[in-house]
Parts: structure tokens; C-alpha cells; sequence
């Protein structure tokens, strides 16, 4: 199986950041009052905010655009159907946001689309963009 950091790091135009602390990541769980999932919050302590391919994950940031406490509490009050998922992606077209759960499974809501499983893992999810 391939390993989050492995796949981001290798994908085309990677741009990484540095990894966040434990307690940055702990403190931004109680934020939003979930735990990660475990390739989200790999892929948090290693890198901490990337983009790829013309894709920008959330993150852990002081830009509120792509902070995932940010967004996610932003988008939970036009999605309220996304209960405790959080955002990893937020496409800006068609209102198109990708979720996770806490058990790692990928979702999209948007503007024509209420909610839809697409991805197992946030590994399955990359590898299905690039």
C-alpha cells in the first residue's frame, strides 16, 4: 500500500509545507470537535499544506482559505448534511467540496450534489485526481 506523504510528494507541480506539530494537529481536532483520520493527520505532521496538480489540500494555516478548521467551519453551515466530516478540498467550482470522515471516507457535496461517497481513503482520493 502506498503511503500518503509518498504519493503527494511525488505528484506533478508538489508544492509542500512543513509538518505541524501534535498539538497543532490535536488543537485543531478539539476545534472541530473530531479526530482525523489517520492518512489526514499523516499527511498533516509530514507536510502540514500542500498543493499538486492544480489541487490545494487544507491544511493547518494561518491562511484561513486553506485552513481546514477554517473551511470546515464555514462549509458545515451551507452543508450541514456533512454532520462531522471535514474539508480537505474545496474545488471552488459549482460549490464543489470534498470531505472525510473520521473512518477516512471521501465525500463531495455541491451545488447539484447533495452527498457522495467517492473515495475509501484520501490516498484513494489523490490517486483518482492525478
Amino acid at each position: 500500500m502506498s503511503d500518503i506523504v509518498e504519493v503527494l510528494r511525488k505528484s506533478p507541480d508538489y508544492i509542500g509545507g512543513r509538518g505541524r506539530s501534535y498539538t497543532e494537529i490535536e488543537s485543531a481536532e478539539k476545534n472541530l470537535e473530531i479526530k482525523f483520520a489517520p492518512d489526514y493527520r499523516k499527511y498533516l505532521k509530514e507536510i502540514g499544506l500542500v498543493s499538486f496538480d492544480g489541487h490545494e489540500l487544507t491544511g493547518i494555516s494561518k491562511n484561513p482559505r486553506l485552513n481546514v478548521v477554517d473551511v470546515t467551519t464555514s462549509k458545515r453551515e451551507i452543508y450541514p448534511q456533512a454532520g462531522k466530516w471535514y474539508v480537505v478540498e474545496e474545488a471552488n467550482i459549482d460549490g464543489i467540496v470534498i470531505w472525510q470522515d473520521i473512518d477516512g471516507k471521501i465525500f463531495i457535496t455541491g451545488d447539484k450534489i447533495k452527498s457522495k461517497h467517492i473515495a475509501n481513503s484520501l490516498i484513494e482520493y489523490i490517486k483518482n485526481v492525478l
